[in-house]
């Protein structure tokens, strides 16, 4: 039997939760997702793109790398798309991590990073949240060693929630300007919060972006790197040319020139619906945890019976597995309507008890 390389063989499989499982019938505050149906105005230029263009020639990316420049307020030669911000995450790890380097980020985190690290071959050096789930900025610090190739932080983590002050990263940032210090910022659209300023100044600065969240677009896989243009260029040599496909860059240009109804979303989601589910959870005495974006951790008496009963119910809820939040389910935060559909389930939840 022919083997694959050891780093791959000892690597664990990523599996989200309800695989194979149609969740169309489900609210579904599992995967941090839109939670709406895709915008009507994104339904038509896919059709448009199609009926006009088709999809059986190559993407050209020159369009929407000057919309892409303008949204993100930086050059085009400081970006480059992915095919989701996986991908990003994946093309960053191979330019800079080799077997044996070292990576460090806090824990837990988005699995992707010491997923694909471990894949490499690289060391993955965790950095234990504080007990209440705050960002461990002194340890963080002084976990980076002269083998440490990457620093990674996210902004805010996943799966907790937390966010990470700007302090916190302009002084990891300015500590280390000889490593590449990657801030991931998936959720950017909901918090509001960016270290993309820091680039012209920092050239080990590195962000990641995405639109499948406030976007709706996870089922297109678009996200995109913000970088030193020297290190975009190399980026270049790692993403194949045609890597995003022409669905995506259509989708991607209508939801960026149309915001209107993803604005609509993010205000709703962080200024109606979270407070409301906040207040809900204080005055029923649930344990939650605040996240600055559009989910949180939340921690029942009996987390499995609690996804069980949403579940049955009709509500898909993420159990955590991960040391520290092993207690707890992720859930994401809809429409005000969706929002209360998810805490009439939890009051019959409560009622059982």
């Amino acid at each position: 039997m022919i083997q694959v390389k050891p780093y791959i063989a000892g690597s664990p499989k990523y599996s989200p939760p309800w695989t194979n499982m149609d969740r169309s019938e489900y609210l579904r505050f599992d995967l941090n997702e839109y939670t709406l149906h895709t915008p009507e105005r994104v339904v038509r230029s896919l059709q448009k793109a199609v009926a006009e263009k088709g999809v059986q020639m190559y993407p050209d990316y020159g369009a929407f790398m000057k919309k892409l420049a303008l949204y993100a307020e930086v050059p085009e030669d400081r970006l480059i798309v992915t095919n989701g911000s996986d991908q990003a995450i994946e093309i960053i790890l191979r330019a800079f991590l080799a077997p044996g380097d070292s990576m460090v980020i806090a824990e837990p985190g988005f699995p992707m990073f010491p997923l694909i690290a471990g894949i490499i071959g690289a060391v993955v050096q965790g950095v234990p949240y504080n007990p209440d789930h705050s960002f461990p900025l002194e340890a963080f610090i002084n976990a980076v060693t002269g083998d440490t190739r990457v620093i990674v932080v996210i902004n805010p983590n996943n799966p907790t929630g937390v966010g990470v002050s700007r302090e916190a990263v302009v002084k990891i940032v300015e500590r280390f300007p000889d490593i590449p210090v990657v801030v991931d910022e998936a959720y950017y659209e909901f918090t509001g919060e960016t270290a993309l300023d820091l680039l012209a100044a920092n050239p080990n600065a590195i962000i990641t972006r995405t639109f499948s969240k406030a976007f709706a677009m996870a089922g297109l896989r678009m996200g995109y790197i913000a970088a030193h243009p020297d290190i975009i260029t190399e980026f270049h040599k790692i993403r194949g040319p045609f890597d995003v496909n022409s669905l995506a860059l259509a989708a991607a240009e209508t939801q960026i020139d149309y915001p209107d109804e993803w604005k609509a979303f993010v205000d709703e989601t962080m200024n109606r619906s979270k407070p409301y589910i906040e207040n809900f959870f204080d005055e029923n005495g649930v344990v939650y945890y605040k996240g600055s974006a559009h989910f949180m951790l939340v921690e029942p008496e009996n987390r499995d019976d609690a996804v069980r009963f949403l579940k049955n119910e009709g509500v898909l809820v993420r159990p955590m597995t991960a040391p520290g939040i092993d207690k707890t389910f992720r859930m994401s935060i809809g429409t005000l309507e969706q929002t209360r559909r998810f805490t009439d389930a939890y009051r019959r939840y409560l009622e059982t008890r």
